[in-house]
């Protein structure tokens, strides 16, 4: 189709109304508004001739506002006014510049500018320089007189809340085949968070498409679910260890281990996390925060109280003919008060020389169950194994089951250990 390039001065008595209402989403001084208009209707006619007429002129003239909007929040004025404009290229609704998609693409701005708007100033400010004016960490700290730490923290967190209200707002609805798939480690290192739904939704999303794929690990996470409603604690000034191991059908193991550290001062975990905001959630390179050790392969995963990812920095110990390796916490959110998890997630591709399930030889379909820990601490400790769906004839040996949770049935030991005190759970079954 041919268009006939219409005079400017049509262009402007028909779309005035059209470039105003991408305005006043944005700014709310009508004087301010009355100028902008004007501003980007001299700018499009500074650059009518080299427009070419193809019946989108109002697309044209939106990318013109969008660009002139940058620049007025770049001048002062935007002390005078809230965050009001935003654009997440990728929560777009679509990238088709038809006049329809142009109304439903500002619709969906205005709605995150309502959410923008809803963030603690610190955070509201660090996300508007960093996602409109592509301005450094180290620019908005100058900018705003504070640490590029406390820079780095808001904006992070920032982003954090913005993108879990878009989806909790169904602004979005994510596609399955634009999503990171999951393989079968990162998977499993969810499933009990997923249980416990101390999980973003965006991992959510990811761990449900999983489950799809593979019945085992949804009958793992209903088992998780279950369970986890039947634990016991210590008391908040004593600490818990808990492991619930599970042998997977291609032979794999994954263990899901907790342990709680008691948290005495307030006001020393308070100094803890203002040290973590100013520095990007890192801790000191001097310091080993919630040093651990483990036999085997390192953990896939760590998790805190309320479903935070840990990063953590794995290290020997100076011992050579001690085994152990020992990891502690490299980055992290925060730390709780009174109680702090840690909750690790180790998967092996064999099971270990102490844990898990073994043939015997004395009867025809006879198996030995084992799961052993020795923490070396005084402190409540539990074990769990889930036996394989298909287990029958459970005879206890030491500690105490099954305990039946959907398709998993545990064999258990949940007590008080001194520091000297190893913890077991053994039986036999038949498969």
């Amino acid at each position: 189709m041919n268009f006939i390039k219409q005079d400017f001065n049509d262009v402007v008595r028909e779309n005035t109304g059209f470039v105003t209402s991408i305005v006043r989403k944005f700014v709310k001084n009508p004087e301010i508004v009355k100028d902008l208009t004007q501003e980007i209707f001299i700018r499009a006619y500074q650059n009518y001739d080299y427009y070419v007429e193809t019946g989108k002129i109002k697309a044209w003239l939106s990318v013109i506002a969008n660009n002139k909007l940058k620049n007025y929040y770049k001048t002062e004025n935007y002390r005078n006014e809230r965050i009001e404009f935003i654009n997440f290229d990728d929560y777009m609704p679509s990238k088709d510049e038809s006049p329809e998609n142009i109304v439903e693409q500002n619709d969906f701005i205005e709605r995150i500018i309502k959410i923008i708007n809803t963030l603690p100033e610190k955070q509201r400010d660090a996300v508007f320089y960093s996602v409109i004016h592509n301005y450094s960490e180290n620019e908005i700290a100058k900018i705003k007189n504070i640490s590029v730490g406390s820079v780095k923290s808001a904006k992070h967190y920032g982003l954090e809340k913005v993108k879990k209200l878009i989806i909790e707002n169904n602004l979005i609805k994510r596609k399955v085949n634009n999503m990171s798939k999951l393989n079968k480690k990162e998977a499993y290192a969810l499933l009990y968070q997923y249980a416990k739904n101390q999980i973003s939704d965006e991992n959510k999303i990811a761990v449900e498409e999983y489950m799809e794929t593979d019945e085992e690990s949804t009958n793992i996470m209903e088992a998780l679910k279950i369970l986890h409603g039947k634990l016991t604690y210590a008391r908040d000034d004593e600490m818990t260890h808990y492991n619930i191991a599970f042998g997977l059908k291609c032979n794999h193991y994954v263990v899901y281990s907790n342990v709680s550290s008691i948290e005495d001062s307030k006001e020393i975990c308070e100094k803890y996390n203002a040290y973590l905001e100013a520095n990007d959630g890192n801790t000191p390179a001097s310091e080993k925060w919630f040093d651990f050790g483990f036999g085997g392969p390192a953990p896939i995963a760590q998790y805190d109280n309320e479903g935070n990812k840990l990063e953590l920095e794995i290290y020997q110990c100076n011992d050579e003919n001690d085994r152990h390796t020992r990891a502690y916490v490299k980055k992290m959110k925060k730390i709780f008060y009174p109680v702090h998890w840690n909750c690790s997630v180790y998967y092996s591709e064999t099971n270990s020389t102490h844990d898990g399930y073994k043939k015997l030889d004395i009867a025809p379909n006879l198996y030995q169950a084992k799961i052993v820990n020795y923490f070396g601490m005084d402190l409540k400790s539990a074990l769990y194994l889930a036996l394989p769906e298909n287990a029958v004839n459970i005879r206890m040996k030491r500690g105490s089951g099954p305990l039946e949770c959907g398709k998993y049935k545990f064999i258990y030991d949940d007590r008080y250990v001194m520091a000297d005190e190893a913890i077991f759970a053994e039986c036999t079954f038949n498969m």
